[in-house]
């Protein structure tokens, strides 16, 4: 499953957007880092790739 960028790429994207979740819930506190924009962009270069 892992062999190729693009299911890198998602994976990681769906990690920060799950982050971002629970960063939004209050159950996380992980700073000033965007998890949801973060997301966006490896999802975006998981498009592009």
């Amino acid at each position: 499953m892992l062999k190729s960028n693009k299911s890198i790429l998602i994976l990681v994207a769906c990690i920060c957007f799950a982050i971002g979740a629970l960063t939004t819930a209050g159950i996380l506190s992980l700073g000033k880092i965007g998890w949801t924009d973060l997301g966006l962009f490896f999802g975006f270069l998981a498009f592009i790739f």
